[in-house]
């Protein structure tokens, strides 16, 4: 077998060494000939010089499918986001690639009416977001809040004849809870489980391997309207993205995913998420989702009532609300503001500022006082002891905390962060408007598991700009002689 040169212009290349036999190559120094016998062997390369240690780091066949890239689109009424990350830990993503793109007038209050201009603006944010990840993306988890969305309590109830509670177990009561509905099974969104029951013992979480004569899970069953999932199915398949079953999620269960903790579950919370078409109510008590609401108000209309007072059209009261909050905001911060830019301030700023911030804030009283009648007809006030937290776009106007204080008191009151839960691009992903993405990521992962980095069509081989469509996977010795070629 002949040695490779040292002269790097007289190198052949790495296509040429494909007549090496496969398995591992043994790497002999000159002084190593005499005193090693059995050597040379057929898969032996020859030094030009000796060595004292040689550590070969290849790369690891299965990388790819240990850290799969999931992929979520958050489909609002104002802009679609798209969103790609790995998942580091039970609690940690790391956030690769984030896209948004305005809807224009393809959504409104949560529901597809125009699927052509929903495409391209998904299109735009998946380009975006695979674009910066580096990895195209094919399969993705959906967060929507549009139609009619119903949630109710079930009880189903199974044999099992004196044995162990098995996984099986746990998907054949869930899907006889599904079947259980009068409906037709595209409605049905989510079967959550609640609590399980095995004989006389209540309120098991997780009765896996447990004994008992009869398992009994008590859920809550989420259905929407079919209409409203057949045209987002319609859409997301137009836009060339896989979905599968269970890959569609209501938006404040994704919020929550990022937001809460299994403490503020089981302590008491409600998660509000102001939208620009809709506000999303989620309300988890002892541990488990009691209620969810929609209501189709949000942002948009904020920018509407503007319009009106302001005699302008949507687009200019979009602006100057925009505009006048950023403001009110940047007079609210810590940071000093420059006698120039106060100086320069048109003599009607301050009086158009405080036309907007009633219009703005009577609107959000309104929104904000939707959800405190809600809790109380629910009557669930009393037992949320974590009280309130807020997300979504709205969420970032000035002086949100003690004007939202004031219509929900007595309850507390904080704005959710997903600081704690992503790592990557942190400065980005950290708005409130994107906490429902963040959560979708979750549930991809949970959804979708390790064996995604397998099976799923979703994870694309990694482009590679020398040979994107003819990548191939090297045998250990073909990697090494790689390696080799790169350091003589």
């Amino acid at each position: 077998m002949r040695s490779p040169t040292k002269n790097r212009k007289q190198d052949r290349p790495v296509d040429d060494f494909r007549d090496f036999p496969a398995g591992p190559v043994v790497l002999i120094s000159p002084d190593m000939r005499q005193s090693a016998p059995g050597f040379p062997t057929e898969n032996s390369v020859f030094l030009m010089a000796p060595v004292q240690f040689l550590t070969v780091e290849t790369k690891d066949e299965n990388k790819v499918s240990s850290n799969p890239l999931y992929a979520a689109v958050d489909l609002g009424s104002t802009k679609v986001v798209a969103v790609a990350g790995h998942a580091v830990d039970d609690n940690l993503f790391e956030v690769v690639g984030l896209g948004t793109s305005p809807t224009g007038s393809a959504l409104r209050n949560g529901t597809i009416i125009g699927v052509p201009q929903a495409v391209t603006a998904i299109n735009r944010a998946v380009d975006q977001a695979q674009r910066m990840a580096g990895r195209p993306i094919k399969h993705v988890v959906v967060g929507f809040a549009g139609g009619e969305i119903v949630g109710m309590d079930q009880r189903v109830t199974i044999a099992l004849r004196d044995r162990e509670v098995q996984p099986s177990d746990i998907e054949k009561v869930l899907q006889e809870a599904r079947s259980m509905i009068n409906r037709p099974q595209a409605e049905i969104l989510h079967v959550i489980p609640k609590s399980y029951t095995i004989d006389d013992l209540a309120n098991i979480p997780n009765p896996v391997g447990m004994v008992g004569a009869r398992l009994e899970a008590h859920v809550h069953v989420i259905r929407g309207s079919e209409m409203v999932i057949a045209n987002l199915r319609r859409t997301i398949e137009r836009s060339g993205l896989l979905l599968q079953e269970g890959d569609l999620v209501l938006q404040p269960l994704a919020a929550a995913r990022a937001l809460l903790t299994e403490d503020d579950k089981e302590l008491g919370v409600a998660i509000v998420d102001i939208g620009g078409g809709t506000t999303n109510l989620a309300v988890y008590v002892n541990g488990s989702l009691a209620a969810i609401r929609m209501f189709p108000y949000g942002g948009i209309n904020m920018t509407k009532d503007l319009a009106i007072v302001l005699q302008v059209s949507q687009e200019e009261a979009e602006r100057i609300k925009i505009d006048t909050l950023g403001r009110v905001l940047q007079k609210d911060s810590p940071e000093p503001v420059s006698e120039i830019s106060e100086n320069s301030a048109k003599p009607d700023t301050s009086e158009q500022e405080t036309q907007v911030m009633d219009v703005v804030e009577a609107r959000l009283g309104e929104i904000l006082g939707i959800v405190a009648r809600e809790l109380r007809e629910m009557r669930l006030e009393s037992r949320l002891q974590r009280g309130v937290v807020l997300t979504g776009g709205v969420v970032g106007m000035p002086r949100m905390i003690p004007f939202a204080q004031k219509v929900l008191s007595p309850l507390h009151v904080t704005i959710g962060t997903v600081r704690p839960r992503i790592q990557g691009l942190v400065e980005r992903a950290i708005h409130p408007e994107f906490a429902s993405a963040i959560g979708l990521l979750y549930y991809a992962r949970d959804h979708w598991g390790d064996a995604y980095g397998e099976e799923s069509p979703g994870l694309a081989e990694e482009r590679t700009p020398e040979k994107p469509k003819d990548k191939k996977v090297l045998s250990g010795s073909s990697r090494l002689l790689n390696w080799f070629r790169e350091i003589i």
